[in-house]
Formats: C-alpha cells, structure tokens, sequence
C-alpha cells in the first residue's frame, strides 16, 4: 500500500491530507488551522472534509495576515506558514532555532520607534506561556514600519489543538484601518466632550454668548443667565449688530454709551477681528438701575461648520471693583507720602531759614558788637550750608531717579579725597564730643580714575550719618583699605564706617535705602534730614558698580561696607592749580551777565575783591553788544547766567562764540540749572565751565585761576553743577 505523507509540521507529526487515514473511531475531528467539521458520513466523507480543512480553508484564513508561524515553544523552532509580499520584503529568515531571539533581532529593527520599547518589554516567552495558560491565547498590537510608513498590525498566539500542547500558531494581521478609524473616532468624541465642557465652564463665566454669521448678521443665543434674560434682548434674530446698537439707548449706561456705539459696528468689529484676531470692548450695563462692568469679547471661528462670530459679555464687575479699591489705595498712599515729604521738607527747612533769619536780626541790631555779627554771620553760614545741602539731595535724587544723574570721571587722588572727608567730618564729630578714627593704612594704589566728588559725597553721608545718629562720648570710625586685585585689572576697595550709635531695627533695616524714609523712633524724629541721605548713597555706588550693605543692632551701633572697582591711574604726580589770590587776578575784567540785581551785586563784590574789574549786562543780548563793542582782548572772561530775558545764556553764548575773537573768550556758566542736562547744554553752547548757585568763592576763583591764568593746566570743578 502507497503511503504519502503530507507536510511536516513542527513536532514531527505528518499532515492527514492525502496521507495515511485516521481511525474512523472519532465522530469529528478539527483542523489544525481551521474550524470545528462534525462528519455525518463516515470516514469517506471525514477524509473530504480533512482535505479542505487543511488546505483551502487554512489558505482561505491565511490571507488575512501579513505572515503566519508554526512555533514549538518546548525548543522554541519556527517556520513561516504564509506571508505577503509586503511582508516577504523584510527579508527575514523563514525558520530558525529560537523565535523569541529572531523576533527580537529583527522585529525592534521594523517596529515603529514609539513601539518598540513596549514591544520588546512585552513579548517574551514568560509573558506568552502565562497568557496561553491562563486564556488560550496572547495578543498585542503595535506598528510596523512598511515602506516608511507605520502601519498597525495586530499579533496573536494560540495553541494548536494537542494533547501535549507543544505547538503554537502566530498571526500577525493588518489593523491598521480599524485602529485609524478608532483613534479618529476617539478624537472626535473627546473633542466634542472637551469643547462641550469647556463651552459650558466657560459659559458659566459669562452673563450671555452668542452665535453670530459674520456675513449676514443672523444669531443665536449660545447661553445666558438669568439676570442677562430679565434685559429682553432677543434670543435669535437676523441682525446682532442692529439689535445690541438699538438696546444700547436703554441699556447701555449714559456715561459710557458714546463710546461703546463708537466702537460696536459690524464693519470696525470685523475689521479688528480680521486684523488682530479679536476684539474687546468694556463698558457699564444696566441691570435694575445699577450699573455693572462688563467685558465684551469677539473671536471669529473658522471650521468644517464654516465661518461664524463668538461673542460673549464677561461680568468684570469685581474685578474692576477691586482694582478702582486698589488705586485709590495707591492714590491716598502716595498722598500721604507726599505729605509726610512735604511735612518733613517744611520743618527741615525752616529750621535753618529760622536761624539765618534770626542771627541776621540779631547781627543787624548788635552793628556795634563786632564779636556778636561774627558769631551771627557764622551761624547764618552753618544754616545756609544745611539748608543747600537739602537742597542739593532733592536735586541729586531727582536726577538718579529720572536717570539724569552720570558720573565725571577724571584723574582721582584717594589720599586727597580721604583728607578732605577727615576735614570736613572730624569738626562734625569734634560739635558731639565724639571719638572719631581714621585708617587708611591697607591702600597701596591711590591714584585712580573715578569721580571724586561722588566717592567724597557717598563717605561724608555714611558718616554724617552715623555721627548724627551716635550719642555724645561714643565713636566712629573710617577704615579705608585695598583688597587683592581681580582679573580685570582694576583695584578693589573696601571702605567701613563703624559706629557705636542707637542702631537701627530689624523691621526698619530693609528699608534703609529707600527715598524719603525714616525710622519711626523718638531718638531719631529730633534728627533733621530728607531721609534721602542714605538712598542717593547707595544710588550713587550703584551707579559706579559697586556694593553697599549695613549690618546692625539696636543699642550696639552699625556697620556700613562699600566696595568698588576703580581703574588704576599709576602713580604720576596728579595736575594741580596753587590757590588763586587777589594779586594773581587784578587787573582783569569780567563782563557778568545776570538779570538778578541782589545775584549781581554779590557776585560783584565776590569778584571785586580778588581784584577783577567788573562790567554787567542785564539780559544775554546787552553781553553780546558788549562784546562785540568792546572788540577783541577787552574781557578776559564771561560770568554768563542762563534764564533771562531777551536772550538767554545758551543763545548769547553761540552768538559770542561767532564773533571776531569770540571763540577764545572764556565763558563760565553761572547759573541756578544744575542738573546734569543744564551742565551738558552749557558745555554743548560753547561754554567753558559751569558752576551752579549759591556757588562757593573758591571755586569760582579756582576756575577764572584756571581759565583766565593758566588755561587747560589746572583741574576745575567745570564738570560739577
């Protein structure tokens, strides 16, 4: 008897089809791949029906994925059943020893890359033979890259139907379609479901919002509360823009209708929208005679729906209301800060308005006591220094805090500006009977580039400060030292006033650099002061890139560190002007040009007694007929006030300069503009220097020295209002 065997499959088993026939013991028999055939007609017709089963009905089955392996998980071999050509383009081997491994090698190569990591994490033996154990079965879906393109497929593993279930079948199919179609359908219904929601919290937000078409002006009420209904505006119509402009006469409160009718036309309303890509208007709406904030917003919506306008009224009621709340807040605090200024400013300066007043009385009914004017007169100069020195803090942060404020940086003696704060600071300390020191031992490098006015003013007003705030028989003291020099080149310096004062409290200390601030304390309200000292201190070591910081404890006393990084200037012997006399200047004449007559007469008797002869003009256009009249050499100098009638000082200036001879003439701006503009605009007119009123005798001898003796040898203050 011929015996033909079918094909081999895994385990060593031969096919039935066209082979030896099975015992007609069995009432039905199942294909390996196929349905369930119960058999009515004997062995005959089970032989049939095996036929089928095992080929056209596997092959039928077969075409519904990409590729089909037979796998013995007891050695883990393989061979492909079927594949499609897509699939065959891979290239992949169609058997092997270990499937596990070959699906590893080779499928993390095809997977898409988002897939990967969770196919190589899932499929693994254990996880197949738990899976087949506990249902039968193991699936999973993931992407396969075909042609570049990921493509959904969906892997499932069976067991063939044996009694030592040795064998398994794995599928792997094309999903891709289904799993599109799915992912859309869930985008969708969560879009839906989240404009939905969005649309109803947002609603809740909103007295109404509309639907509107942009085109034909009909609309739809979307939702509204029920305040918003008790207005009866129409739910629906054919005309949005018509409806809300006819209700705005009721509606709309009187003092804000104007505007909103201005605003609101369908052609300025699409014509924002197609520009910026929405539109806001707020306005008042009347809802039981009470006026209330709303925000109208317009947003134009383009989708598969078509085109179509959302606008909706926000109720900004209380937040509006808050806001009013906060700025008026706002507002009666700056009043009140203004005012406690202004209090301050109004004590501070007629405190010493008094004294010059009073010792001027005083000196004028003593004429006959000499000792007594002098003690008046010495007095009124105390004052009227104190009283320029508030003055000059209002001006300086004035100019730091508009910006204005720049530095003028020059040649810088340290050892010099060191001596003239030791001078100035030890008779305020000698008035206290204080113990003060100064040690300066630790610099090496003294001379510098930097503004020395602005370093003398930050150190004279740490210590004026803790002089003032320290008690009789206490001390103060000035430590002044270089700190190891850095990689950019310039030196470093670290100066230390310490102090044995009342010191300063935690609550007050991070507020003692701040403009117009004292601290509330019985010890320090009899102090007079802006309280601007310490703020224009720290603007200004700002401003030349240094630090400053305080440290202190009350009843013990403070401690205040200012470093800064000043450029090197080497040690050659700094220019310098011996002290102008009388007898250097005589002979010379000044044409001084001020309207003022009580500022013309001192500045006349000033400059009369250095010896100087002095002609004036009353406005800048007498200066300059002066001297062109005068002709060449006639004036040695210019003493040029800037505000006057006629034609001010700017002008008069570029009109000299353009005369016969006028470009050598020294001019001197002396003037009440002191800002650093005022002194800029002087310089830029042609002028030579500049000093501001109430000026100090030396130094107005210190510049004409400079100018008019030894022109361009000698440091003048030119740059210094």
């Amino acid at each position: 008897m011929e015996v033909t065997r079918g094909p081999v499959l895994p385990g060593g088993r031969a096919s039935s089809a066209g082979g030896m026939r099975a015992p007609c013991r069995r009432r039905s028999a199942r294909a390996a791949a196929g349905p369930a055939i119960f058999l009515k007609n004997g062995c005959a017709m089970k032989d049939e029906v095996l036929k089928i089963s095992q080929t056209s009905v596997a092959q039928a089955l077969a075409a519904d994925y990409f590729c089909i392996y037979y796998v013995d998980v007891s050695n883990n071999k393989f061979i492909e059943y079927s594949s499609s050509p897509e699939y065959r383009a891979f290239g992949l081997p169609t058997g092997g020893d270990d499937f596990i491994e070959f699906s590893r090698k080779h499928f993390d190569a095809l997977i898409f890359p988002e897939d990967q990591e969770r196919f190589l994490e899932t499929f693994t033996k254990d996880n197949i033979i738990a899976a087949l154990d506990a249902h039968g079965f193991f699936t999973m879906t993931f992407r396969l890259m075909f042609g570049g393109v990921p493509t959904h497929v969906h892997l499932k593993v069976t067991r063939m139907i044996e009694q030592e279930k040795r064998h398994v079948v794995v599928g792997i199919s094309n999903v891709d379609d289904q799993m599109k179609s799915r992912e859309a359908f869930v985008k969708a219904h969560h879009a839906r479901v989240t404009y939905s929601r969005i649309a109803q919290a947002m609603a809740g937000d909103y007295f109404c919002i509309y639907i509107v078409d942009p085109d034909t002006g009909a609309f739809a009420e979307y939702s509204a509360t029920e305040q918003y209904s008790q207005l009866g505006i129409s739910k629906a119509g054919e005309d949005f823009f018509g409806l809300i402009r006819g209700s705005a006469e009721r509606l709309v409160f009187e003092g804000d209708r104007g505007r909103f009718l201005a605003v609101f036309s369908r052609e300025r309303v699409l014509s924002l929208l197609e520009r910026d890509g929405s539109f806001t208007t707020k306005f008042r709406l009347m809802f039981g005679g009470d006026p209330v904030y709303v925000s109208m917003k317009a947003t134009l919506m383009d989708d598969e729906d078509g085109r179509h306008m959302i606008i909706g009224l926000n109720n900004i009621d209380a937040q509006i209301r808050r806001e009013q709340e906060y700025q008026r807040k706002m507002a009666d605090a700056r009043t009140a800060a203004k005012n406690d200024f202004l209090a301050n400013m109004s004590h501070d300066i007629r405190t010493p308005m008094n004294a010059i007043v009073g010792y001027t009385n005083i000196a004028n009914s003593h004429l006959d006591d000499p000792a007594v004017v002098r003690d008046s007169l010495a007095k009124i100069g105390s004052s009227s220094h104190f009283l320029l020195s508030l003055i000059n803090d209002i001006l300086d942060i004035s100019k730091i805090e508009s910006g204005k404020m720049q530095l003028s940086s020059g040649p810088c003696d340290l050892a010099e500006v060191l001596r003239r704060i030791e001078d100035i600071t030890a008779l305020q300390a000698q008035s206290k009977s204080l113990e003060i020191t100064y040690m300066h031992s630790g610099i090496s490098h003294f001379k510098v580039i930097a503004d020395e006015l602005r370093i003398e003013q930050v150190l004279i007003n740490i210590l004026s400060n803790a002089i003032k705030y320290t008690p009789e028989g206490r001390s103060v003291g000035l430590v002044a030292e270089e700190l190891p020099a850095q990689a950019s080149g310039r030196n470093r310096y670290r100066f230390i006033v310490r102090d044995t004062g009342i010191g300063i409290s935690e609550d007050y200390l991070p507020h003692i650099f701040e403009s117009f601030t004292r601290e509330q304390n019985t010890r320090l309200n009899r102090v007079q002061g802006t309280g601007l000292g310490l703020a224009i201190t720290a603007k200004v070591v700002e401003l030349m890139g240094g630090t400053i910081a305080v440290r202190s404890k009350v009843g013990e006393g403070s401690e205040f560190t200012v470093e800064l990084e000043l450029e090197p200037l080497g040690e050659a012997p700094l220019p310098s002007c011996e002290e102008t006399t009388a007898a250097d200047l005589a002979g010379h004449r000044v044409l001084l040009v001020e309207d003022n007559e009580i500022n013309a007469e001192i500045a006349t008797i000033i400059l009369q007694q250095y010896g100087l002869a002095v002609d004036r003009a009353r406005n800048g256009q007498e200066g300059v007929d002066k001297v062109r009249e005068s002709g060449t050499g006639h004036y040695s100098v210019v003493l040029m006030d800037i505000q006057m009638p006629v034609m001010n000082g700017l002008e008069a200036a570029k009109a000299i300069r353009s005369l016969d001879g006028g470009r050598s003439l020294p001019i001197i701006a002396l003037s009440a503009n002191a800002y650093d503009d005022d002194v800029r605009d002087c310089l830029d007119a042609g002028m030579d220097a500049h000093l501001a009123k109430p000026f100090d005798p030396e130094d107005l001898a210190a510049v004409l020295g400079r100018l008019v003796l030894a022109r361009g040898t000698c440091a003048g203050p030119q740059e210094k209002p």
